[in-house]
């Protein structure tokens, strides 16, 4: 789904349009952040590329918001009061700087919704057992999310559940949070994996909208 790794600009259109024909979208329909694994969120009202931001928002319908994934994970966002969508692409980075709970706070804030209004749905990114991470992660995140190596200064990284409590801090009723029971890595057969692969490989994409 992106020609970061060489694809050809072609065969990733045509793979994009097989996939979105199933909802009814179309290419030119689709926001796309650019990725950069930091805080930035854009509140957006067509479709288009979006520089120097991981999380997009809209209200408006016929406009759909992708991420782009390998083993970061794609969080999508929904109110159940009006239209309202968000995309949030958060790996262990976009956690670190809680880019989901800037996202949820941002679109209470801006939009006048309760968050106990908003779902919220966990895709498909690394497992916490194929989450491995170095002795720094201990200042990063909570010993909660960590699960040590024996033997070892390094851990196992449980980014759902991270996202997840997130979600729930952020006033989500925990019936309304989604995780999916998949891993990139492990699940060979269904997704890319960048750790995985050895950094060459594809990507999955995620899209959340509104339709008309």
């Amino acid at each position: 789904m992106s020609t970061s790794k060489g694809d050809s600009a072609e065969n990733v259109h045509a793979n994009r349009q097989e996939f979105l024909n199933e909802f009814s979208i179309d290419e030119a329909q689709l926001a796309q952040p650019i990725q950069i694994s930091r805080a930035g969120i854009e509140i957006i009202h067509r479709p288009g590329k979006y520089a120097e931001c991981d999380a997009l928002i809209t209200e408006q319908t016929d406009v759909y918001l992708s991420i782009l994934t390998a083993d970061c994970t794609p969080v999508l966002i929904w109110s159940e009061d009006r239209p309202l969508v968000a995309a949030v692409h958060s790996g262990w980075q976009g956690s670190e700087l809680d880019i989901l709970g800037h996202t949820i706070r941002e679109m209470m804030h801006a939009f006048n919704v309760s968050p106990a209004s908003l779902s919220m749905v966990i895709g498909p990114g690394l497992s916490q057992d194929n989450f491995e991470v170095g002795p720094e992660f201990s200042e990063k995140f909570k010993p909660e999310y960590l699960r040590m190596i024996p033997d070892s200064d390094h851990s196992y990284f449980n980014n759902n559940q991270h996202l997840m409590d997130t979600g729930v801090k952020h006033g989500i009723p925990v019936e309304q949070i989604e995780v999916m029971p998949f891993c990139s890595y492990r699940d060979q057969d269904l997704f890319f994996s960048h750790r995985r692969d050895k950094e060459i490989t594809g990507r999955m994409m995620s899209v959340i909208g509104i339709h008309s």
